[in-house]
């Protein structure tokens, strides 16, 4: 099986560890095949990423599938990641989450989308913002306790992600979200949260970009780890329908104007002259690559 598993974003402003959306680019391409040998064999075409079954996220999925299904045979599984690790793009979420598709699709187990979810959520250490939107594509938006995933797929609109050359743990990301957050910024975070999903079954994206720059809980701290963000924004925010950090960061979603995109890639190159950047869309989730 050849798996294209794409990357996402996480948060969306005002819905952390809640809102998710699946980006057509960039991806990674998951090959998957039977083997003889009872083990599973993980390559990845980058050197810094694990191959070791327990710390790479495709391997712990695929431990917990074999075993769950009680099945016999080993797997080879050789990932070429196009999704930059650390960068707050879903890049260990597209392992996770291409794994379990594939895994479904060779072994025909015939699971639901909230299945592959919940298995691709091993990997992610019970975090689904991210495999969810990947496995569904489009809009997300993950409940818990239990597991429920709503998912908004009819959306079109062009995306402008620009990466600033530098890496951002989730771990170093999580310690310095607030513990506890005051009733009016709590007020204020729900109702633009709920205005961003009414947004999109109106396909209203001006809303939709409002909506993702209306975050008073996560954004002021975090921003201050990517370089010059909060300048960045003010800069380019009447170029665009919204701007907001992707997922953990350092990476930045941008709604742009459509007659204003070439203004919003030159301040890109004005602030983060090292920095990718990559023109996209919403994308449709995991998809099986034919051979």
């Amino acid at each position: 099986m050849k798996i294209y598993s794409p990357c996402t974003s996480a948060n969306l402003g005002v819905g952390f560890d809640v809102f998710g959306l699946c980006l057509k680019e960039p991806y990674d391409i998951i090959e998957i095949k039977e083997i003889e040998d009872n083990e599973i064999k993980i390559e990845v075409d980058i050197s810094d990423i694990p191959t070791d079954i327990n710390k790479n996220t495709a391997g712990i999925v695929a431990k917990k599938m074999l075993s769950d299904f009680n099945i016999d045979s080993g797997l080879y599984i050789k990932i070429k990641k196009g999704i930059k690790g650390g960068s707050g793009l879903g890049s260990s979420a597209a392992s996770a989450a291409g794994v379990a598709y594939g895994i479904n699709k060779l072994f025909n187990l015939n699971l639901s989308k909230l299945d592959l979810v919940r298995y691709a959520g091993y990997g992610e250490v019970g975090h689904y913002d991210n495999v969810a939107p990947a496995i569904y594509g489009g809009f997300t938006i993950v409940t818990q306790n239990p597991l429920s995933v709503y998912n908004i797929k009819d959306i079109n609109f062009d995306i402008i992600v620009v990466v600033p050359n530098i890496k951002i743990e989730t771990e170093e990301a999580r310690k310095i979200i607030p513990k506890e957050v005051n009733l009016k910024d709590m007020i204020n975070n729900l109702s633009y949260a709920s205005t961003m999903v009414y947004s999109l079954f109106k396909k209203d994206y001006k809303l939709f970009g409002k909506c993702l720059m209306m975050d008073n809980i996560i954004e002021p701290v975090r921003g201050k780890l990517i370089p010059n963000y909060f300048k960045f924004k003010e800069k380019i925010k009447d170029n665009c329908l919204g701007i907001t950090i992707s997922g953990s960061g350092p990476s930045i979603l941008i709604l742009p104007k459509p007659e204003k995109e070439e203004d919003i890639i030159e301040t890109i190159k004005e602030f983060y002259p090292d920095g990718n950047i990559i023109k996209t869309c919403v994308g449709e989730g995991c998809q099986l690559l034919k051979s």
